[in-house]
């Protein structure tokens, strides 16, 4: 029998928070409102499913190409985009000439995996190596440093030196053009992986509110890639199916019943395409 593999961040890991609070023991994850586990209930189809809150893009790649050298018989991959503006902060004590392997932070979940369902995410930290995901809160748009440049005195603002790294990162490379570009690039390497693999990818995300670029084949057609042309908030409102009614208390994620329209309604139509 074939696998799927679900990529995702919190919507994809049955995310819920405590409102208002951040840090150890004001989340949990795995829980059900995961539309990958109701896939593979309802399909008793066996699936791997490598899911965090916070994620990024980039890393998606690892994780698709630690999949496949871990399965033989994955033919589907869904891949729920994650918003632009996220980003790592690594740390490397060792600074090897290699980089770390693809499933270096790689975590098994044993405990909360089934026959059917392997669950997977990534640790912080292992040996000497550092994976840490971050994104910039409302405040930091706040907080521009300006641009001056001039033939004289060359880069004067932002100030590399003085200035914070998140107000340099923030407004001199997430909201720029290098951003788009590492994310379509990274998408063409997602569709080469795949098609190496025998694979069909397709591409979603979950609300409006996330843009990214129009141009998907940027670096190069696409072989093997299936891009929603809706997201699933905007699939659901054709279907007359408000989705604010089925979020959860922190207003970002959504229930149970949701996460079943999803398995049921978008994943389908999303395969039709």
């Amino acid at each position: 029998m074939s696998r799927t593999l679900f990529i995702g961040d919190s919507h994809s890991c049955g995310y819920v928070s405590v409102p208002g609070k951040t840090g150890v023991g004001t989340y949990s994850f795995w829980n059900d409102n995961n539309y990958c586990d109701i896939y593979s209930d309802i399909n008793n189809k066996p699936i791997a499913l490598y899911s965090m809150a916070g994620v990024n893009n980039r890393v998606y790649t690892d994780w698709i190409k630690t999949m496949f050298e871990k399965y033989d018989d994955i033919d589907e991959v869904y891949l729920c985009m994650a918003s632009l503006n996220r980003f790592t902060i690594a740390f490397d004590g060792a600074m090897p000439d290699e980089p770390a392997p693809v499933d270096h932070f790689t975590f098994f979940h044993k405990d909360a995996s089934t026959e059917l369902i392997h669950r997977y995410a990534d640790v912080d930290i292992k040996d000497e190596c550092v994976q840490l995901f971050n994104k910039p809160v409302y405040e930091d748009y706040e907080k521009f440093p300006g641009f001056d440049l001039s033939p004289q005195k060359g880069l004067t603002s932002p100030n590399l030196r003085k200035d914070t790294y998140l107000q340099v990162k923030l407004f001199c490379e997430l909201n720029t053009y290098l951003e788009k570009r590492d994310f379509l690039n990274a998408v063409y390497t997602w569709d080469n992986i795949c098609t190496d693999n025998g694979a069909k990818l397709y591409l979603f995300n979950f609300t409006d509110r996330l843009k990214f670029p129009s141009n998907f084949e940027y670096y190069g057609k696409l072989k093997n890639t299936v891009i929603a042309s809706k997201t699933v908030e905007g699939y659901f409102r054709s279907k007359l199916i408000d989705h604010t009614n089925y979020l959860i208390e922190d207003k970002e994620h959504y229930n149970r019943e949701y996460h079943k329209l999803v398995a049921t309604m978008f994943i389908p139509w999303l395969k039709s395409q």
